[in-house]
């Protein structure tokens, strides 16, 4: 099965989506900080949610501040 990972704020808007078709990317935990390009963002929850024959991972996120 196909993934796709939404990265969406606390608020519900979509900032990013990755796809990912041969299942290569690891499913973000929890607290975990991850970068897309410049941001820098805490992983705040991640659903799950099925379109056959797509899985799609929705990425809650909250933006950290760079040093």
């Amino acid at each position: 099965m196909a993934r796709v990972f939404k990265f969406v704020d606390i608020l519900g808007c979509e900032l990013h989506t990755i796809n990912d078709p041969k299942d290569q990317l690891p499913i973000p935990a929890i607290t975990q900080v991850v970068s897309i390009g410049e941001s820098r963002m805490r992983v705040e929850s991640v659903t799950l949610s099925s379109m056959n024959p797509i899985i799609i991972y929705t990425v809650r996120v909250r933006s950290v501040p760079t040093r």
